[in-house]
């Protein structure tokens, strides 16, 4: 009957790990992938004054993976240096 309980435990715990990583696959997909993706694209697309990325808005799927990660970045540091003075603004910071 110990054994039972303790397979039992196991496969609940296993079961609890793969949903905690799909929620985390989930979140980093959906901020770093698209979110970030459309906030950094008309930065990007303003600083190389319309030239790069070459893809338009909607097409983050058919950009070459540095292009993905250099946009997506972009629009991370963005969103934090938003974040930081409306820190700062309010007086929180």
């Amino acid at each position: 009957m110990e054994e039972l309980a303790e397979g039992l435990l196991k496969a609940t715990l296993r079961a609890l790990g793969l949903l905690i990583r799909f929620l985390i696959w989930l979140t980093m997909e959906l901020f770093f992938e698209i979110t970030a993706w459309y906030v950094g694209w008309p930065i990007c697309r303003a600083l190389s004054l319309g030239n790069w990325p070459r893809q338009s808005i909607g097409e983050h799927e058919l950009a070459a993976p540095l292009t993905r990660f250099t946009v997506s970045v972009v629009g991370i540091l963005t969103l934090l240096g938003i974040v930081i003075l409306l820190a700062k603004l309010t007086g929180s910071a």
